[in-house]
């Protein structure tokens, strides 16, 4: 290997690498060019005392001036410090720079460059200090390779442990974010990665070396857009773009008090908002929007970390979301991002049913996702729609505004109730109804290109809100529900019921004096849900998750199901969706005579009479022949007409852009 370096007039060595197995090249400098140290520093005078003596007794490396540029500090024990500085108590090569209160760290750091006189630029935070005395002298061994432009230490806390190593860009959901923070000093990491140098996309500027002539030449640190933050990750991404790489060297180790706080934007902390995986999105500051509009890119696809690797499960994790692993270059299909409002009938019909159906007849590649992912895993993903679902939270609006702004994906809102005017009876109205309910709604329109209904009801009821309404109605999935059906003349007598969500009170209460009087005559049979005062009187079976709910409804046997349905507004906008779950498994159906219930759908309508559905009911079960061939009209309209992969196409046009 020492050949190796000769042949090519490098003037380096070899000797063992940290980690068993591995070698270290060790640089040796042909001369000592001038290092200009600049610290930034804000009333902490007890950690530039101990910078200044840290730099004076512990660097073996000798033509260094330092500059301390100062924040208006104020406190007695930086002053006094200032005041030591300025009588030469750490010699000619140690002086100082005013700022105002008001300025901000990159254009401090842009002060003490302009007044520098060093051929390399060494960026050090107040709370730094070398730990070894080889500690520059190894950096500049880098820096002296004409294809580098910025050399990172190792950072450890006062405890030992890892306090920096190089950021990976797009972790946490930031910007750029940290990891294997507090591992022990001599913790291998991923693959060796914190015993080994290696070229993160970029290092922080609590200490970071670069040359003087490329700083100017990229114009330093950005203080007119980035003044808050990311002004260092924004230089490293810059010397990339300039053709020179970053290097981090675990062989020069820096003591650093305090942990590097990576560039993060607004947290959203709303327990509304954080998914399953446990993690906190964030709402980008202006500085994080303008390097989202810079570098969004690069911070989607980090090159020193792999893209089958998480941003949100923890650094160096594998992805738990196919989705965010998809080549970015290879796009045969276009890609539909979803977010279901639940997990429950809602959001299996409207939005998880129609996905599946489509990814699995191969026209789309899709995702579904229980929470927003953050806007990296965002531009990984590169949706062509994205697919919101009753997203009617003023912090959920936040979120789509943050898509909107960030991405080009195609909007549609999707809705499949008369959510803004639940009937008093509903217990869904505790949950969804709140004073700012139309203003949010209006909102979450407005950062959309499509508005996506189940009913024509629906489609006008909101036309007031959106001129776009697609309607596209409810349909079973004839994967779910192909095979199942029930089986006829079970029970000692015909067994009549219900099955449905917890939410329909008011609705059963049309028929709780029915079961009273017809208790002798039929099993009665409820799911989920049982009219108030006829507990005694029924076989009850509690609900099931919805993946369960086909297979559970056919194990009902009903030789005759009911769907009463309370005349108020809510339910005239409401689908059919009830009768084709119960005549694709063969039960025939007595209903309210209500909007949604009307059509060519063989079933038996009755006004919510108690009269009319105990006569409905006895004339029903009359006959068991009939009501069996009923029950196989029903059955046979509903595979011919509602199922789901026969109409794909609607579904296509409706979440598509034209």
């Amino acid at each position: 290997m020492d050949e190796h370096f000769l042949r090519l007039g490098i003037p380096a060595g070899i000797e063992d690498g940290l980690l068993t197995g591995t070698a270290r090249v060790r640089y040796r400098l042909a001369e000592e060019a001038m290092v200009s140290v600049i610290i930034p520093t804000h009333d902490a005078g007890p950690y530039v005392q101990r910078c200044l003596n840290a730099l004076r007794n512990n660097t073996a490396y000798k033509n260094v001036e330092v500059i301390v540029v100062d924040q208006g500090s104020s406190q007695p024990d930086a002053q006094i410090v200032l005041d030591r500085i300025g009588r030469g108590e750490w010699g000619d090569s140690v002086r100082f720079v005013k700022c105002g209160g008001d300025t901000s760290l990159p254009a401090m750091i842009n002060a003490g460059a302009r007044i520098s006189r060093g051929e390399y630029l060494l960026l050090l935070a107040d709370a730094a200090a070398p730990l070894q005395p080889d500690w520059l002298g190894d950096m500049l061994g880098y820096m002296a390779q004409p294809d580098i432009g910025v050399v990172g230490p190792k950072m450890v806390g006062s405890d030992t442990k890892v306090s920096f190593a190089g950021y990976i860009l797009g972790l946490d959901g930031r910007i750029a974010g940290m990891h294997d923070l507090h591992q022990p000093i001599d913790a291998p990491g991923y693959f060796g990665r914190l015993l080994l140098p290696n070229s993160p996309s970029a290092v922080s500027a609590a200490c970071l070396l670069t040359r003087k002539s490329l700083f100017d030449e990229l114009g330093g640190f950005d203080e007119a857009e980035l003044a808050n933050d990311s002004s260092d990750v924004d230089y490293c991404l810059k010397v990339w773009q300039s053709g020179h790489r970053v290097v981090w060297t675990p062989f020069s180790v820096m003591l650093l008090d305090h942990v590097v706080e990576p560039p993060k934007g607004e947290a959203l902390e709303d327990a509304e908002i954080e998914g399953q995986r446990g993690k906190i999105l964030y709402l980008p500051s202006k500085s994080s929007q303008t390097m989202l509009d810079r570098w969004r890119d690069r911070i989607a696809f980090d090159p020193a970390y792999n893209r089958n690797l998480s941003f949100t499960s923890g650094a160096f994790e594998p992805e738990p979301v196919p989705a965010l692993t998809w080549d970015p270059a290879y796009r045969p299909l276009q890609r539909v991002f979803v977010l279901p409002a639940d997990r429950w009938g809602c959001g299996e019909y409207r939005i998880i049913a129609p996905l599946r159906a489509l990814v699995n007849a191969g026209k789309i590649q899709g995702v579904d996702s229980d929470d927003y992912v953050s806007l990296p895993e965002l531009f990984r993903m590169a949706p062509d729609s994205v697919i919101f679902q009753r997203q009617i939270k003023a912090v959920q609006v936040r979120l789509m505004e943050m898509y909107r702004r960030n991405s080009k994906a195609f909007h549609v809102f999707e809705l499949d109730d008369l959510f803004t005017n639940i009937q008093l009876g509903n217990s869904a109205r505790r949950e969804v109804h709140h004073k700012d309910l139309v203003k949010v709604f209006r909102q979450a329109l407005n950062q959309c290109d499509r508005f996506v209904v189940s009913t024509d009801i629906l489609a006008e009821e909101y036309s007031k809100y959106k001129n776009e309404i697609v309607v596209v109605q409810n349909r079973l999935e004839r994967a779910k529900w192909g095979g199942l059906s029930g089986k006829r003349r079970q029970g000692r007598k015909p067994r009549v019921g219900w099955a449905g969500s917890t939410t329909h009170d008011a609705d059963l209460a049309i028929i709780a004096d029915v079961v009273k009087a017809l208790k002798d005559e039929v099993e009665w049979v409820f799911m989920a849900l049982q009219p108030k005062g006829a507990e005694n009187m029924v076989e009850f079976h509690a609900g099931v998750p919805i993946g369960e709910y086909p297979a559970k409804l056919a194990s009902l046997n009903l030789d005759l199901a009911l769907a009463p349905l309370e005349d108020v507004p809510f339910n005239h906008a409401k689908s059919h969706l009830r009768l084709l779950e119960y005549g694709v498994l063969g039960y025939p159906v007595i209903c309210t005579d209500i909007t949604p219930y009307r059509g060519p759908y063989p079933v038996t309508r009755v006004r919510n009479r108690y009269k009319d559905w105990l006569d409905a009911i006895r004339e029903h079960i009359s006959d068991m022949d009939e009501l069996a061939r009923r029950g196989d009209a029903l059955r046979d309209h509903v595979k011919a007409n509602w199922i789901l992969e026969d109409h794909l196409d609607d579904w296509l046009k409706a979440w598509l852009p034209n």
